[in-house]
């Protein structure tokens, strides 16, 4: 099976416990670094997106991806 190099907030929700909204919000002010938070006015693209690195992720919540803390 291959890894995914990242993930969305929707994915990463239940796992920090906090709905995909906040994520985007505390990625987008700087308060929660798990990845890239891509603004659309330096990429020209009509809305914000996400990259959520799943080392980062678990480098958060104290976890080990493959579950063998």
């Amino acid at each position: 099976m291959t890894e995914k190099k990242y993930m969305s907030p929707e994915e990463a929700a239940p796992l920090l416990g906090i709905s995909p909204s906040k994520i985007r919000q505390y990625m987008r002010n700087g308060a929660l670094d798990l990845g890239l938070a891509i603004d659309p006015k330096k990429s020209g693209e009509k809305n914000w997106r996400f990259k959520i690195y799943p080392e980062k992720l678990y480098k958060v919540i104290g976890g080990d991806p493959d579950g063998c803390d």
